[in-house]
C-alpha cells in the first residue's frame, strides 16, 4: 500500500483479535486503505539485555500477548475513526 510513514494515523490500537478483524472489515467495506501491525510480546525474545531473554513469558497475561494497530492516511483518519467507533460500539 502507499501509506507513508509520516502521512498516517493510528485509528485502532487494541488487544482483541475479534475487534481487529471488525476494524479491518469495516475499513475495507468503506474503501479506506489501511496498514496494520501486530506486536507479539509472548516472550519469543532471546539474549541478554531483556528480562524476557532470561525468564520467557512466565506470569504474562495471555490476553495481552498481541497488540493490534491499524493505521490509515491522515486525510482518511476522521472518517475511519467514525467507522471504527461505530463498528466497535454497536
Amino acid at each position: 500500500m502507499d501509506i507513508f510513514f509520516f502521512n498516517k494515523e493510528d485509528v485502532y490500537t487494541g488487544f482483541s483479535m475479534e475487534e481487529f478483524s471488525k476494524v479491518r472489515a469495516i475499513l475495507q467495506r468503506k474503501g479506506i486503505k489501511y496498514t496494520n501491525k501486530v506486536i507479539d510480546s509472548s516472550g519469543r525474545w532471546v539474549g541478554s539485555g531483556t528480562s524476557r531473554g532470561n525468564f520467557g513469558s512466565f506470569g504474562m497475561n495471555t490476553n495481552y500477548e498481541k497488540q493490534y494497530i491499524v493505521s490509515v492516511r491522515k486525510k482518511d483518519a476522521e472518517d475511519a475513526k467514525y467507522f471504527v467507533h461505530s463498528v466497535l460500539h454497536s
